[in-house]
């Protein structure tokens, strides 16, 4: 049987009518375990999954959309190829795929591999796609590789490989549920859910006479409400306050001195710094007393472990790198780096692998690619239009958008049309008529979430993997992802026919005698004798679809030969993870062996299952990769920087209001769900917040609309005020203005506001090109009077 035929044999025999199927939530990165119930095709009942491993019977509201997100009116079910007259026609895939790579072909062979583009890939939990798009992208030569972390978390990595010598698979995370003091910046759990089961987790730590919690927001949050300590600072002004706390430390002396001797290099050039910051004068630029923030540094140096968690409010502000470093800087210099209740490094699912070589920079910038979850080298999404706009012959000229909606969900919108009308070919690969897809020239229509075989790759504190198969059918025209990629890639004919040998052993491929050779084989047949980056990426390239082809037709499903590779290379490079958490397995000395148990597992719990467990002990050691186990703490370009920003004041501007531009609450889910009929209650759920006296100012109350303008752009939205927010602060929900046809008229209904018209791709971070969507400068005015019915003063997670 073909590979293709086994995709087509996988979507048919899902039974129309089930219950208590496992999967997971995939509208946030948490992925809380569910249960679902089918009737006749479609989701009728979500309920939490006691059995999940690691969120173990924790659910959220936002679970509850998981049907809307699937059953909606604008699916994708055929290939689509826009005409001249701007109209779509349905094509046959034969069709689709032999003209998209004649295109792709002739743009990488008259230009340069750079100029074919990938943006999107791994949305929540749908990361198979990966396993389609990077090997292309690999096995061309191109580095052009833009990705959702690119815009909110790459600045991590990028400091982490500086200060440790991290690897793309480590992520440095608050402990909150260990720890006695929890700093909070830019997070809101209650309603996020950020960490693991957040609800149940601030209970036990407000609960506990002898734990603390601080929230850094400039609004009272409702985790803030349930905290020791509020510093309400001046919005985007993270940096000094961070600068502050460091400072306190190091000019009270409350470091911990055994630690650094210990684990870390450049203190002293720090603390010269340090000893140098007017703590006064920080406090001055965060507007909060400089008691409050010394009684917050003093706590946290004081407790015995001290945890900070961190997320889109600083991820998304402004100096989000330098930002980033201080909260390094503190955890490490109070001794809470690698330890239980302080900040520890946890991973991902797989082998540990080697971060592929950086393939280019940007054209247009100096910004340096960092490499997050995936081992290849990432942009920021910000970089797209100026990579496409660009003069250079190599510039972006053929772009394939996977899982994303840049129309919608990336920066400055304006900016992207503009270049997306410069794209020799834009081809979109979504389940979903989307924005962006109306916008492509070729739009693939793949399974939704629930469909397919799937799977997650976000890191949590253990070694987790679950691949989930598909639990309703799709369009039977639908393909998934790495079926879409793998027949590009055999019509752009950088693929070899594999030999019979190999397909002899692949067959033999899950007995544990039989792996190596047929590892070999494979990759025999994917290199070409280069032994430059190029020619290791394009062996790697290869070698996927070469896996994917030979080996997948033997298993469940194609997908599971990523899942078959990945559990060798975890065995062959992670044992003594594995052996803590299976120490009868410890006898098996064949890591093929082991690496065959770790697959079988993966087959055997479609709830998901704890592959593996981090060494607590050594867990500084384990992921500080310099010989001498040492962090660098001192960055002479990061510290350079501070000094900068220390003697620099706010430019006086015509916008006198800041604007967070996606704040979260209970009912929003990025562009995942398009069908608004979840959010439930009489709120106008996309309303703005602003505080009384604002409100009054500009003469509005809670219902009428205000024009919102900023230097790009302007829209109309209605107000809601609120008492939590700080004087001068305003809070969009990220609830995105996609058009949806109203159930009675069918015509598009507004579903939110559309932020990213208001914001400036230029607007970001030096080092990393992250958007400061949580530092929008506007201007309001009120425009009219609408009569709505009354909206609640405050927004709880539902749990």
């Amino acid at each position: 049987m073909t590979t293709s035929a086994k995709v087509q044999q996988g979507a048919a025999h899902v039974p129309p009518n089930a219950t208590d199927l496992s999967s997971v939530c995939i509208l946030c990165s948490h992925n809380c375990g569910v249960k679902l119930d089918i009737e006749d095709n479609i989701i009728v009942k979500v309920k939490a999954d006691k059995t999940n491993p690691t969120t173990k019977g924790y659910i959220c509201n936002k679970a509850f959309a998981i049907p809307n997100s699937v059953h909606h009116k604008q699916r994708v079910e055929h290939p689509l190829k826009k005409m001249p007259d701007g109209t779509f026609a349905q094509i046959s895939w034969d069709q689709a795929i032999s003209e998209i790579a004649a295109k792709l072909n002739h743009i990488r062979h008259t230009y340069a591999p750079r100029a074919v583009a990938v943006a999107g890939i791994g949305g929540q939990g749908n990361h198979s796609n990966v396993f389609g798009a990077l090997p292309l992208l690999y096995a061309i030569g191109s580095g052009s590789f833009f990705n959702a972390l690119g815009q909110e978390k790459i600045q991590h990595p990028l400091v982490d490989g500086r200060l440790f010598k991290a690897g793309h698979d480590h992520y440095l995370a608050g402990d909150e549920h260990k720890a006695d003091f929890v700093l909070y910046l830019g997070t809101n759990p209650l309603i996020s859910n950020r960490g693991v089961n957040a609800t149940d987790t601030i209970k036990e730590i407000v609960k506990d006479p002898n734990r603390q919690i601080a929230v850094v927001d400039p609004r009272l949050t409702e985790t803030a409400r349930r905290s020791d300590f509020h510093l309400c600072i001046k919005p985007a002004q993270d940096v000094y306050l961070m600068l502050a706390i460091n400072a306190i430390i190091v000019q009270e002396e409350l470091y911990d001195r055994d630690f650094i001797a210990k684990k870390v290099k450049g203190f002293e050039q720090v603390a010269a710094m340090l000893k140098k910051v007017d703590r006064e004068d920080m406090a001055r630029r965060t507007e909060l007393a400089i008691e409050d923030i010394e009684a917050v540094a003093r706590a946290f140096a004081a407790a015995p472990t001290a945890a900070i968690c961190y997320d889109l409010g600083v991820d998304h502000g402004i100096n989000t790198t330098l930002n980033s470093y201080l909260i390094r800087m503190l955890s490490l210099i109070t001794g809470n780096t690698g330890v239980r209740g302080g900040n520890v490094f946890v991973q991902q699912f797989g082998p540990k692998f080697p971060i592929l070589p950086r393939l280019q920079k940007p054209l247009e910038s100096d910004i340096i690619a960092s490499a997050l979850i995936a081992p290849m080298m990432q942009f920021s999404p910000n970089l797209i239009p100026e990579e496409i706009l660009s003069s250079h012959p190599h510039r972006i000229r053929a772009l394939i958008v996977d899982g994303a909606n840049p129309l919608v969900s990336y920066v400055d919108t304006k900016r992207f049309r503009e270049a997306f009308a410069q794209l020799d070919l834009l081809v979109v690969i979504e389940p979903n008529m989307t924005e962006t897809a109306q916008a492509a020239d070729y739009v693939l229509p793949t399974p939704a979430g629930y469909e397919k075989w799937e799977m997650a790759v976000f890191p949590k504190d253990v070694i987790y993997a679950q691949v989930r198969p598909p639990v309703v059918s799709g369009s039977p025209d639908a393909l998934p992802e790495i079926e879409i990629y793998h027949r590009l890639a055999l019509a752009m004919g950088i693929v070899k026919p594999a030999s019979k040998l190999i397909y002899r052993l692949a067959a033999k491929a899950t007995n544990p005698l039989y792996a190596p050779a047929y590892l070999a084989a494979i990759g025999a047949l994917s290199f070409k004798g280069k032994l430059s980056k190029e020619g290791v990426l394009a062996t790697v390239g290869r070698l996927f679809f070469t896996l994917y082809e030979t080996l997948g037709p033997q298993l469940k499903n194609p997908l599971m030969a990523y899942v078959w590779l990945l559990s060798m290379g975890y065995a062959l490079t992670r044992r003594k993870q594995f052996d803590l958490q299976f120490p009868e397995f410890k006898s098996i000395k064949n890591p093929f062996a082991i690496g065959q148990k770790v697959f079988d597992l993966i087959n055997e719990h479609p709830e998901g299952v704890v592959l593996g467990l981090m060494d607590e002990a050594r867990n500084f050691e384990d992921f500080c990769h310099y010989f001498d186990k040492k962090a660098r703490l001192y960055q002479a370009d990061f510290i350079a920087d501070l000094e900068v920003l220390m003697g620099q004041e706010d430019a006086v501007t015509d916008y006198p209001f800041v604007l967070d531009a996606g704040m979260r609450t209970g009912w929003t889910a990025n562009t995942i769900v398009r069908d608004p009929s979840w959010r439930k209650g009489r709120d106008i759920h996309y309303a703005m917040l602003i505080h009384p006296e604002d409100a009054e100012l500009v003469g509005v109350a809670s219902g009428d609309m205000v024009k919102l303008t900023t230097k790009r752009g302007e829209v109309t939205v209605p107000v809601k005020v609120d008492t939590s927010t700080r004087k001068g602060h305003l809070h969009l929900p990220n609830i995105f203005d996609m058009q949806y046809p109203d159930p009675v008229t069918g015509k598009p209904t507004r579903t939110g506001v559309t932020l990213n018209e208001l914001s400036d791709v230029n607007d970001r971070d030096k080092y990393t090109a992250i958007p400061a969507l949580k530092y929008v400068r506007c201007q309001l005015t009120a425009v009219a009077k609408v009569a709505v019915d009354a909206m609640p003063a405050e927004e709880e997670a539902v749990v």
